[in-house]
């Protein structure tokens, strides 16, 4: 039966959390086809452990993560969908990619003693489902993991003393156009 019936709504009801309809379903095996089906994507996801979390202490912080996809021999693999990859290095600027990427690599570098490579595999939500891969550059990323410990400390320095700035308590000049 269907996901539109009376029976799966019932079934879904008594299930008691989430659950996914036709739609949804058939996407995800869409998107996961897509995925599969990029030489370079496959070869990341070859082998690894899903969804593995880290906990360590990072810059005097105890810290905890959970990557998408981790390999000792191919690196950290995060998985991230789109609307269009024509786009995606704009959207990884605008939600902070690199910030949580280079947090990740931080985080396991603590543990193990090693820099991995990371990468993104995005995979368009829409037709044409197209799938591609980025690798982080070192440059990117270690600017990223500069940014991330200034922002420990700052953390640091608000529980300390207990005030927590917001960075806009001066007055700022506009100056763009």
């Amino acid at each position: 039966f269907g996901s539109r019936t009376k029976a799966f709504q019932d079934w879904a009801e008594a299930k008691g959390k989430p659950v996914l309809d036709d739609d949804q379903a058939a996407l995800i095996e869409s998107l996961n086809t897509s995925v599969r089906g990029h030489k370079h994507a496959a070869a990341l996801l070859a082998d690894g452990v899903a969804e593995g979390v880290i906990r360590a202490e990072y810059c005097g912080v105890p810290c905890q993560a959970r990557l998408d996809w981790l390999n000792p021999e191919s690196g950290i693999v995060d998985l991230k969908t789109c609307d269009n990859l024509d786009w995606l290095q704009m959207d990884a600027r605008t939600y902070g990619y690199a910030y949580q990427l280079a947090f990740y690599r931080s985080l396991a570098a603590t543990l193990t003693g090693q820099r991995l490579p990371v990468y993104m595999i995005a995979v368009e939500k829409r037709e044409p489902l197209r799938t591609g891969v980025w690798r982080m550059s070192e440059e990117v990323l270690g600017l990223a993991q500069k940014e991330n410990e200034e922002a420990i400390a700052r953390l640091i320095a608000c529980r300390e003393k207990d005030e927590w700035l917001t960075g806009y308590e001066d007055i700022r000049t506009y100056d763009l156009i």
